[in-house]
């Protein structure tokens, strides 16, 4: 499975702050046709917050 990095209409969960892109947990906002991340005014997730996202993630299956 390739990973697309850049949050879509597909990848976009509705969380407790509103939006939320599924890679980074980040608050994202409809910019046009694209979705940008609000903290950090990118497109695309940054690789570190997506890195450590996915860790988190990974440990709470673990655990579960």
């Amino acid at each position: 499975m390739t990973v697309n990095t850049y949050p879509t209409a597909e990848t976009i969960r509705l969380g407790v702050r509103g939006h939320e892109c599924r890679y980074c947990g980040q608050t994202v906002s409809a910019d046009g046709n694209r979705f940008r991340h609000t903290a950090t005014g990118q497109y695309r997730c940054e690789p570190a917050k997506r890195a450590s996202y996915e860790k988190s993630l990974s440990d709470s299956l673990i655990r579960s």
